[in-house]
């Protein structure tokens, strides 16, 4: 019976069951027949005590007595193999054992149609060939006696969990890869699968920081493709976010992140030359492709400002005319920014990017005087870039300008096919039209200057939205100040007055001390733990929550202005730099919790709450900010406490008593 169980799939036990016994019995009565005779005489001869499957001829068709034995089994094979199994000739029956003790499972998909219907199911199947190899039955796992689930037992006493219990349950990750061709010396094994203690990878060991090179690790940042980004202001040519308002504002952290991710990213491009930089219209007349159709105009003049030639555009007096004039582009690289200095002389001007679909259709990205951005049809999305009465530069990311309005993204974006050319309406200037890979520099000045133009009179970079935390426990009404949003502006500022030498940026990163010295009670960032130690807020609360990680970035920026400024701005900087680390140092140990990190101390701080545990993406920073820390800082207890906690990425936990 056993040897049924491993044949047979469960959803069609009765009747295959049926059909292989039937066979076998069939089988059995041919042999006995055909064992009782001598080969040599026909006679009976004595009859075997047993017979096993192993016993059963191989080639019994070719026997010279087979003859005389099938017809007189005839009659009772068919008794007892209706219309499943044929015997209509006298060499049918040996044919079909062979077949059978050949390979069972072919047998029976061949003369069992219900075998490979839908109904079985692959993974009946696969349970017929693991029966076969074995067996793995399946038992029942009771879960801290309240929850059970399916689990395997293996003939050697080993429990088998689903591995989606196992991820949900130990927040672990895994992932299996397929190899159809086996790997190695074992052409059976088919695959691979990955365990990972953490969900999240850890950044790349730092091994070197430079106040003015790359900002940690933010070069793997990708700010603008972030979900809670709502689009690139026209105006500003920073991030709006829509994380905590869904209108859209401008929120200081992300344009900070957005600025240092692009210089160092515009690093990391430095020394190479850009192959893809293409100059479509610099003024000069000798490699413009401009298509100017009846009634517009396309002239080339000299800037009362620079006095270089520009391209000035007049289509006021083509109303009512479908066509504008368009400058060739046809860029197959459709991941390419688009970057040119544009003067609106009338209200209705605009500067329109224009992209080939596949199936001969085109979307449009069109940037206006007008508005904040819209949508209007399908394949037509509006930017307004403000009133730019004077002198706007653009340096726009096709494919992240598009994706911020097209829903089905996924399946827009292999559409696309080029960027086809650039279109001008109504009256004014444009000049220095390029395109290339990349605008990194024009990502980071953007960024660089919109922090000079939007610092307030306390020096601060204030948050325009409501912040509730912890389950609306505690909030920051509108105009917050973040200790981690001044500490990466510094840093900010400071890389780009090391670039561009201009005393604005460094004056702005100075001003932006005042908001450390305030206490958080007093519109600052301030908090003190144990009425003792300075601690520079992420969030400003009342209580304080001490977040690790928006702490250790406010003391980057400290840090970095003290190398570079000078006088009473350098000594302040180092006072509230060194203040910083003696806290950190003392309260660093609160945050590792034997498995992990901590996120913040909220647990410390307020009556009743449960610890706030980083998830794997904080952990990961917490490891690599500490990391960068022991490379400015020679205390141990950076670098050995970094790698405590990369250990338990691996598993390798604090021990118990």
């Amino acid at each position: 019976m056993s040897f049924l169980r491993k044949v047979c799939p469960a959803k069609l036990a009765g009747r295959c069951s049926f059909v292989v016994a039937s066979l076998l019995l069939a089988a059995v009565v041919f042999v006995s027949w055909h064992s009782a005779k001598s080969p040599d005489t026909g006679k009976m001869t004595t009859k075997p005590d047993t017979i096993s499957k192993r016993d059963l001829p191989r080639n019994a068709d070719s026997e010279e007595h087979l003859e005389e034995v099938v017809p007189s089994l005839r009659k009772s094979a068919n008794l007892i193999l209706p219309d499943v199994v044929e015997v209509n000739d006298d060499n049918n029956l040996p044919h079909m054992y062979k077949e059978f003790d050949k390979n069972p499972e072919a047998f029976l998909k061949k003369k069992i149609p219900e075998f490979n219907q839908v109904d079985v199911g692959a993974a009946e199947k696969s349970r017929i060939r693991e029966d076969r190899a074995g067996g793995t039955p399946k038992v029942s796992c009771v879960i801290n006696g309240k929850k059970k689930i399916s689990c395997l037992r293996t003939k050697a006493g080993e429990v088998y969990m689903p591995f989606k219990f196992i991820q949900d349950y130990f927040e672990v990750s895994g992932e299996f890869v397929n190899n159809s061709q086996g790997s190695g010396k074992d052409k059976n094994n088919k695959g691979t699968f990955y365990f990972e203690q953490s969900h999240t990878p850890l950044f790349p060991t730092a091994t070197e920081y430079r106040v003015g090179g790359k900002f940690m690790y933010f070069g793997q940042y990708n700010v603008e493709g972030r979900t809670r980004v709502m689009l690139i202001s026209g105006v500003h040519g920073v991030p709006v976010s829509n994380q905590w308002d869904k209108k859209g504002y401008i929120y200081p952290i992300q344009v900070a992140q957005y600025g240092l991710s692009h210089h160092a990213k515009l690093l990391d491009e430095n020394g190479a030359s850009d192959d893809s930089l293409r100059v479509l219209e610099d003024g000069s007349k000798s490699d413009s492709k401009w298509q100017v159709p009846s009634g517009s105009k396309i002239l080339y003049q000299l800037s009362n400002v620079t006095r270089e030639p520009v391209v000035y555009f007049n289509t006021l007096e083509s109303r009512g005319v479908s066509e504008f004039p368009s400058l060739k582009i046809d860029e197959e690289n459709v991941d390419s920014c688009v970057s040119f200095d544009v003067k609106f002389l009338s209200t209705s001007a605009n500067v329109s990017i224009v992209l080939s679909a596949g199936d001969d259709s085109e979307y449009v990205l069109t940037y206006q005087s007008e508005g904040f951005y819209k949508k209007t049809g399908d394949d037509n999305m509006i930017y307004g870039i403000g009133p730019c009465r004077e002198w706007c530069s653009l340096h726009r990311d096709v494919m992240v300008d598009m994706k911020k309005f097209v829903s089905d993204w996924n399946s827009v974006k292999h559409l696309i096919t080029s960027i086809k050319h650039l279109e001008v309406r109504g009256e004014g200037y444009i000049d220095n039209v390029t395109i290339s890979e990349h605008c990194h520099e024009g990502h980071f000045k953007a960024a660089s200057d919109w922090m000079v133009r939007n610092q307030d009179n306390n020096g601060g970079w204030p948050v325009p939205v409501t912040r509730v935390i912890t389950s609306q426990k505690l909030t920051l009404p509108p105009g917050w100040y973040s200790a981690m949003g001044q500490g990466q502006a510094i840093s900010l500022l400071v890389r780009a007055y090391l670039k561009y030498k201009k005393p604005e940026y460094l004056d702005a990163a100075g001003q932006g001390l005042r908001i450390y010295q305030k206490l958080s009670t007093e519109h600052g960032v301030r908090a003190r733990f144990l009425d003792k130690f300075n601690w520079y807020e992420e969030y400003p609360t009342t209580p304080p929550l001490f977040i690790l990680n928006g702490f250790i970035y406010s003391l980057f920026g400290l840090y970095d202005l003290a190398q570079v400024s000078q006088g009473q701005t350098k000594i302040t900087a180092q006072q509230l730099y060194s203040d910083g680390m003696k806290s950190l140092k003392v309260m660093l140990p609160l945050y590792d919790s034997g498995k992990g990190t901590y996120y913040d101390l909220r647990h410390v701080t307020i009556p009743l709450i449960p610890p706030n545990r980083a998830r794997g993406d904080y952990h990961a920073v917490h490891i690599s900010q500490l990391q960068y820390l022991g490379l400015i800082d020679s205390d141990p207890i950076f670098n050995i406490t970094a790698a405590r906690w990369v250990g338990y990425t691996e598993g390798h936990w604090a021990p118990h008593n």
